[in-house]
């Protein structure tokens, strides 16, 4: 999987235009609904002309689908990175919770719009997106192995991935940077801990 900024091979002046650009539009959708958002609202939130839109863009589709890519290869490479060096497999857990779950503090617009519209949506790249998907589905899984058979485990490895991204993703729906005063790494502490140790342990 490229990185973002790497598909296309677009040049940084333009990535920061689409950037820009995600950002707000998953403001506005977030807000007023992806059906009710329109390119006229985004273009006034952007200060962006309708032309510049779509110089980035070619329809409303398009716009979900790159919010959906930028959302998931984002996490993905931010995730690779922070790995390196890292050896123990709890470690290597902790460092996957942690980034997770900064990551939806500092993008909860994008990712309600994301998780509340893209199963409706129809899009050329859908399938670029189930791929990014995977991705990072699979460099979890493959760290939750490991912990599984350091610890002798005998639980299924698919089914505990996708319990632990269900457990994080469900910030979304109730966590608010306004109004919940919460270290975001005393939170990742205390969901790693929930998952490796249960609240009894």
């Amino acid at each position: 999987m490229q990185p973002f900024t790497n598909i296309g091979n677009r040049t940084p002046t333009f990535d920061g235009h689409l950037l820009h650009l995600l950002d707000t539009a998953a403001l506005v959708c977030s807000e007023v609904g992806h059906d009710r958002a329109t390119t006229g609202q985004i273009a006034a939130e952007t200060q962006v002309c309708l032309a510049g839109i779509y110089h980035c863009i070619t329809s409303k589709a398009d716009l979900q689908c790159w919010i959906a890519l930028h959302r998931i290869d984002s996490l993905f490479h931010g995730l690779k990175s922070d790995l390196e060096g890292v050896v123990d497999p709890r470690k290597h857990f902790g460092v996957t919770v942690r980034d997770h779950v900064c990551y939806i503090s500092r993008n909860l617009n994008k990712l309600r719009v994301y998780v509340r519209e893209h199963e409706t949506l129809e899009y050329d790249a859908k399938d670029d997106v189930i791929n990014c998907r995977r991705s990072y589905f699979v460099i979890v899984y493959d760290i939750v192995k490991k912990l599984q058979l350091q610890q002798g485990t005998l639980l299924d490895s698919s089914f505990e991935t996708a319990n632990l991204l269900g457990i994080i993703s469900m910030i979304i729906q109730w966590f608010k940077l306004e109004l919940i005063r919460v270290i975001l790494d005393d939170l990742a502490a205390q969901q790693t801990a929930l998952f490796l140790d249960g609240y009894v342990g």
